[in-house]
């Protein structure tokens, strides 16, 4: 089983391809264990001191295995006498939305394996305000639950207990189950339209939206592959705003194509996209979720072509039209905000450097995992900072604060006020049929070349070698190795290029070599520039890179990850970039080896 703060994931079922509902005894202890140290944490137990009960909600995305892993953590919650609102299918934002805001819930256990495929599966645990743990209570659980794993004596007790759980406390919640779905949807609800409203408030933004859109329509395709998103609030929030809305594959749990929203994913979208945007011109949106419902990817239309958007370009242009978002409302409200902020991750292509350099905003990077990006926003927020939108380009999806999680809807707000108060264009005077330029707006973001994370290149296998040795061997190797990189850099940007090194650990960002702590399973990026002074903006701030190479082993599959990023459309650098660093890590992984 894969351990992280990004998620506890093993395959459940008969292998990863599996949709056999049952799971093995073996791995009903795993998750009995993992239930029992997550209640019996002190941070859960504390829950009610800050105004909370110790009441924790279940769900599940829509694996096939779920229910089965859900029946466990069940039992256990009843053994140990904590109260529990069972919710079954149903997508991370709104679980998470819910905990943030009611106060009759302590913590959440939710049963996903996010975008891995089907036979997969797993938990994400979190506490009263609705966010993933982050690492520093991450970490200590796993060490609890993998000392009770040994308590031979402690697993029998655990496991023989549960087994006597009476059933009819399990159909008791069984039958409450509507309501509280009903409750997490009406939450939902008005938590996705205040992360979108920002100052301009829930009911002013929703009545706004509706009035813009009768002049300028818009329609969105919603094809949900079978995902924990079939149950949730997109077939009516939509409609309610005034779009025109169709969603496809909306049986929870029958996939039509894999899990992960990327490439091929995208196609079946595409076609549905086209079909309806000939038919009407308001079409112009597609998007899929993967399974767990806390990230979309997009499909825009452009005479009568689907044209699909990696994950890099889905969160830069949120970035850009949430920026924007708040200069309007400044400009057209009289808002006034703290400086703007942006967060993003370690690997998330430094175009996003560029856009926030255009509207005067700062950005900061954190480790992978979105708890990190998270836990850092929140200590900028503390600072007095206004923190615009936050998340990983090289993941995919966006957080909209005071979210805490990514989410389509948060994408989908995004494109609807790009397109509704018609924030990158003059509005058409002549009336209803004006419709926004989406690929244009799209190729309007700064050029990168940048690895894509479902490349096969994105993705080593370094045998058994800690990080710290390989990191280490990494920077050594480092000053031989480099010549080669910097001329190819040199030809094709000009001029003295220098590098730095930054290391990711949770919310921080550490420059320099070896400026590691602990196990030092961090993101490791070289990244290039240009000396100063012609690498400095006018405020004397360090210009944005003009290339990197970024590296870290997966906190959710058994891979070592690379990527690569350049500016401008130059996919032979960028080639050799990936070239360049697969070659530097597999030195250093012998090297470590050896």
């Amino acid at each position: 089983m894969i351990l992280s703060a990004s998620g506890w994931r093993t395959i459940f079922g008969k292998d990863g391809q599996s949709s056999a509902p049952s799971i093995t005894a073996p791995l009903r202890d795993i998750t009995a264990v993992a239930a029992d140290a997550y209640l019996s944490s002190a941070l859960f137990a504390d829950s009610g001191a800050h105004g909370k009960p110790a009441c924790v909600v279940v769900a599940t995305d829509s694996r096939p295995t779920g229910p089965a892993i859900a029946d466990t953590v069940l039992r256990v919650c009843l053994v140990r006498g904590i109260e529990v609102q069972w919710l079954g299918v149903t997508p991370t934002p709104e679980i998470l939305s819910y905990v943030a805001t009611d106060p009759r819930i302590g913590g959440f256990f939710y049963v996903t394996a996010s975008h891995n495929p089907p036979g997969h599966n797993g938990f994400k645990m979190g506490y009263a305000d609705g966010s993933v743990m982050p690492g520093e209570h991450a970490w200590p659980l796993i060490r609890s639950f993998k000392e009770l794993l040994q308590d031979r004596q402690y697993v029998d007790e655990l496991v023989t207990r549960i087994a006597e759980v009476d059933p009819r406390r399990l159909q008791d919640l069984e039958e409450r189950m509507p309501r509280y779905r009903s409750d997490a949807r009406v939450t939902y609800r008005a938590f996705s339209l205040d992360c979108s409203a920002g100052r301009l408030g829930r009911e002013r933004f929703f009545s706004e939206i509706r009035r813009r859109l009768n002049h300028r329509p818009l329609g969105i395709v919603g094809e949900l592959n079978g995902s924990a998103r079939s149950t949730s609030i997109d077939r009516t929030l939509l409609p309610e705003l005034g779009v025109a809305t169709a969603i496809y594959n909306d049986t929870p749990g029958q996939f039509s194509h894999q899990i992960l929203p990327e490439g091929s994913s995208l196609q079946e979208a595409g076609r549905l996209l086209v079909t309806h945007g000939t038919q009407d011109p308001a079409f112009r949106i597609a998007y899929v979720p993967d399974n767990d419902g806390d990230r979309g990817n997009l499909v825009f239309l452009k005479d009568e072509t689907a044209v699909t958007l990696d994950a890099q370009t889905v969160f830069a242009l949120v970035v850009m039209t949430e920026l924007a978002w708040t200069r309007y409302l400044e400009k057209e409200y009289g808002e006034e905000y703290p400086p703007l902020t942006v967060v993003a991750n370690g690997p998330t292509s430094s175009r996003i450097d560029y856009i926030c350099t255009s509207f005067g905003a700062r950005l900061h990077r954190a480790e992978v995992g979105e708890a990190n990006v998270v836990s850092l926003a929140s200590t900028l927020r503390a600072q007095g900072l206004h923190v615009v939108v936050l998340g990983e380009g090289s993941n995919g999806g966006n957080i909209t604060p005071p979210s805490t999680v990514r989410d389509p809807l948060s994408t989908l707000l995004a494109m609807i006020k790009l397109h509704a108060f018609s924030l990158f264009e003059s509005p058409n005077p002549s009336g209803t049929a004006a419709v926004t330029d989406f690929v244009g707006v799209a190729n309007s973001l700064p050029v990168y070349s940048t690895l894509s994370t479902d490349d096969p290149r994105a993705k080593m296998q370094i045998g058994t070698v800690t990080h710290a040795d390989l990191k280490r061997h990494y920077e050594q190797l480092l000053p031989d190795r480099l010549p080669k990189i910097l001329d190819k850099l040199t030809n094709t940007y000009g001029g003295e290029i220098v590098w730095d090194i930054h290391n990711y650990e949770g919310a921080q960002d550490r420059p320099g070599v070896g400026a590691r702590t602990g196990e030092e399973r961090g993101g490791l990026k070289v990244a290039f520039g240009r000396s100063t002074p012609e690498g400095a903006e006018e405020d004397g701030e360090p210009s944005p890179p003009l290339a990197f190479v970024w590296m870290r082993g997966s906190g959710t599959e058994p891979v070592f990850r690379i990527l690569a990023d350049c500016r401008g459309d130059h996919q032979e650098l960028l080639n050799e970039l990936v070239s360049w660093q697969r070659d530097v890590v597999s030195a250093a992984a012998a090297a470590a080896r050896a």
